[in-house]
């Protein structure tokens, strides 16, 4: 074998590994936070002011798993209010497996979520609810087992 057979392999080699990574990069899916970002972004001062007003309060909303349930609870100072807004469960691994479900906070204060759509695996659990004529937001991360 000489040197001109040795360069014919090696650039054989190198075409054969680039269309390896061609072909294994089309095939990656690619989540987005969201598939409507820049709407998203406009109104991330209700944001900010949401996360000013969850600030406020005596106490964090808590977020924890029990069983195969997420159980969120509200400080006492927001009980027996009543609240509109929705919960979402983003999963940053796999958009597949994000939901959404309305805000329907119990006489306790305390809402309960079924895991039958959670998979084990990490979710930031985003909180928008409107109470007392004030907006509130939190996000909170869970890992759930």
């Amino acid at each position: 074998m000489n040197w001109g057979h040795s360069i014919i392999l090696v650039f054989i080699i190198f075409a054969a590994g680039i269309i390896t990574l061609v072909t294994k990069s089309m095939q990656t899916r690619i989540d987005m936070v969201t598939n409507d970002y820049y709407a998203e972004e406009l109104k991330f001062q209700q944001v900010i002011d949401g996360q000013r007003n969850a600030g406020g309060l005596s106490s964090p909303v808590s977020v924890s798993q029990q069983g195969n349930l997420v159980l969120i609870t509200f400080p006492e100072e927001l009980r027996n209010i009543p609240a509109k807004g929705q919960v979402h469960f983003y999963r940053p691994s796999d958009s597949r497996h994000d939901f959404t479900t309305p805000l329907t906070i119990d006489a306790e204060g305390k809402i309960t979520v079924p895991g039958e759509h959670l998979r084990k695996g990490n979710y930031h659990v985003k909180l928008q609810w409107e109470q007392g004529g004030a907006a509130y937001f939190q996000e909170t991360e869970i890992f759930i087992r």
